[in-house]
C-alpha cells in the first residue's frame, strides 16, 4: 500500500490489533514504522509501501521507496532536531537493514521470547548505544 505516516500508524495499530499482538512489542511496532516511512518520504522517492509479515515469533516491517539510497544510522548532537529515528529503530529491533539495492529498509520485532536491546533488564556492551 502506498503510505503516509498517520495512515502507516493507523493501519498498523489496526492489523497488530487482528493479530492479537501484545501491546509492548505492538508499541514498539507502531514506532519503528513511523521513523521507516518518516525517512521513506523525506529522503527517498516515489511512492512509499509498507509491508508487514508475523510469525509466531517475529513481526517483520518492510518499508519501500524508490530511491536507491539506502538509509544510514547517524549520530545526532544535541542541538540537532532530527537524526535520531535509525537509533530508535535499531534499539528497538532484533535487527534492521536495507535490502533490495537500498530501496527497502526493514526491521525484525520480537513478538514473544526475546527483547530488544533497550527493552532487556540488562544491557550487552556490544551495542552501548541504546
Amino acid at each position: 500500500m502506498d503510505v503516509n505516516v498517520a495512515q502507516a500508524r493507523r493501519t498498523t495499530a489496526t492489523v497488530l490489533k487482528q493479530w492479537s499482538l501484545p501491546e509492548a512489542p505492538a508499541e514498539d511496532a507502531r514506532l519503528v514504522v513511523s521513523e521507516l516511512v518518516s525517512n521513506a518520504i523525506i529522503h527517498g522517492s516515489g511512492d512509499v509501501r509498507l509491508r508487514l509479515r508475523h510469525d509466531d515469533h517475529e513481526l517483520r516491517i518492510r518499508v519501500t521507496d524508490d530511491s536507491t539510497a539506502p538509509a544510514r544510522r547517524r549520530r545526532a548532537s544535541a542541538a540537532d532536531l532530527g537524526g535520531r529515528g535509525l537509533h530508535l529503530v535499531a534499539c528497538l529491533s532484533l535487527r534492521w537493514g536495507v535490502a533490495d539495492g537500498g530501496r527497502t529498509t526493514y526491521a525484525v520485532i520480537p513478538t514473544l521470547t526475546e527483547a530488544p536491546p533497550c527493552r532487556r533488564t540488562t544491557q550487552s556492551s556490544a551495542d552501548p548505544t541504546c
